[in-house]
């Protein structure tokens, strides 16, 4: 019998199944090696992506000058936006020159990789990819409960509530699991053998009880539904009998998650009943009553108005930022805990007292705020703080990609798992703009590149 030959294209699945290593790695580092500005990671993560790189424009080269002409551009970028950034930092700031010259590397890395991935696809050279982000999904669970089991996962709050492994975000791992629950969960409910049920139980253990944030907990549910609805949509339009034996059994699978939640609990309730605890504690000091904005703002605005913060800690248009942030937060009676509104608000702010054309085309940097004002929401802060251009090089290619994959017009390949992988996108690029970490992590953009390719057959 003849052995099958290695292929260099293979090398993207065993690039996909070592993802989830690779970011609990980096992780860890960061845990052991806190004020390292550097990371050995940050050198063997690209390493297959840059073989398959080279390999491209080595054997064809049809897209030789496109790919060095691209890169180029996105040097050119990098380069005023990091001057940029260079210009407007203060001592106050959060990060610093390579924190984020990181942002930029990360986001056009990416870029690269889907092209890659786009690239193999086109010539149908990777017909394993759904089974490799299968792989990648069960390494993420053993990992997950390896660490749960041994005691050594790190909280997903600063309070110590809920499980996050040995993973940077809590978000961003269930964002990537949601994905990859998207993209699996017809497979598994066609297929129930014993792999997909257990891997369906600690996925749904995991994110409804463990981790203890609110994307795990609503995204799980919300694709169940979103799942039923799907079911019964298409057998209607198709007029064939829908297996109800299947919703029977989904639809018991939400109530004994309700009732399990109403009588047990979850780290996530446990952490809204937290934040709700937290809401009035903290107190304006100058107005006496229920403060509108974090404490440490209300003690920044009163320096600022006590003129003790000097130029060289915050520019005079951060300083007005935040007053305007302080008046705006009072009439709209924030929460003192809304982190995200508060930035988001400091941000506009910010953009609007620096009204420089170059800043809302390049940006005015990311960390280069100090810490509480950082924009946590990634879409929003992509479009403030890396400018028009920003957008159009990091985000557009990925809706590019999208929008022609909606569009596709084989109606044969319309299934349940194309409209799921439309769905699983759509959550993708929601969380991206409300909770953030999304784009911005290598895995989780990895995983939406590959659920790109399959709205379309591989060479269509």
């Amino acid at each position: 019998m003849k052995k099958k030959e290695f292929k260099i294209e293979y090398l993207l699945y065993i690039y996909i199944v070592i993802s989830p290593f690779l970011d609990a790695l980096s992780c860890m580092y960061r845990e052991w090696f806190p004020n390292a500005s550097f990371s050995p990671l940050m050198v063997i993560r690209p390493i297959i992506p840059v073989i398959l790189a080279l390999y491209i424009i080595i054997k064809d080269k049809k897209v030789r000058w496109p790919l060095i002409i691209s890169g180029i551009c996105y040097v050119i970028y990098g380069v005023v936006h990091l001057l940029i950034f260079r210009k407007l930092y203060t001592s106050m700031a959060y990060g610093s020159f390579m924190q984020e010259a990181l942002y930029v590397f990360n986001y056009t890395y990416m870029i690269y990789v889907m092209f890659i991935i786009m690239y193999l696809a086109k010539r149908k050279k990777i017909p394993y990819l759904k089974q490799s982000l299968f792989i990648m999904l069960c390494c993420y669970l053993g990992l997950i409960y390896v660490s749960i089991l041994t005691k050594t996962s790190l909280p997903t709050y600063v309070e110590g509530t809920g499980y996050r492994s040995w993973f940077i975000s809590g978000n961003s791992l269930c964002t990537v699991l949601l994905l990859l629950f998207s993209l699996f969960v017809n497979d598994i409910f066609k297929e129930k053998n014993i792999k997909n049920v257990l891997v369906f139980v600690l996925l749904a253990l995991f994110l409804v009880f463990l981790v203890g944030t609110r994307t795990g907990l609503f995204g799980f549910v919300l694709i169940f539904i979103v799942y039923i609805l799907l079911e019964v949509i298409l057998a209607l339009k198709d007029k064939i009998k829908f297996d109800k034996k299947k919703i029977a059994l989904i639809l018991l699978v939400l109530i004994v998650v309700g009732a399990t939640l109403l009588k047990v609990g979850s780290k996530t309730l446990e952490r809204r009943k937290e934040i709700k605890a937290m809401e009035d504690d903290i107190v304006d000091v100058n107005t006496g009553e229920v403060a509108h904005v974090t404490g440490n703002t209300i003690t920044i605005v009163s320096q600022i108005n006590d003129g003790l913060i000097t130029d060289e800690q915050l520019n005079k248009e951060q300083k007005a930022a935040y007053i305007d942030l302080y008046k705006k937060a009072n009439e709209l009676k924030i929460k003192s805990n809304d982190y995200r509104k508060q930035q988001l608000i400091y941000n506009l702010y910010l953009v609007k007292e620096q009204h420089n054309p170059i800043y809302i085309l390049f940006g005015n940097g990311h960390v280069n705020l100090y810490g509480e004002m950082i924009l946590e929401m990634e879409i929003p802060y992509l479009l403030l703080n890396f400018g028009l251009l920003g957008v159009l090089l990091y985000l557009g290619p990925l809706l590019y990609w999208f929008v022609k994959g909606i569009k596709y017009k084989n109606k044969k390949y319309k299934d349940i798992n194309y409209y799921m992988s439309i769905f699983g996108l759509l959550l993708g690029f929601g969380l991206s703009f409300i909770a953030g970490y999304v784009i911005y992590s290598s895995t989780c953009v990895l995983v939406m590149i590959c659920m790109l390719c399959g709205l379309r057959k591989q060479g269509d």
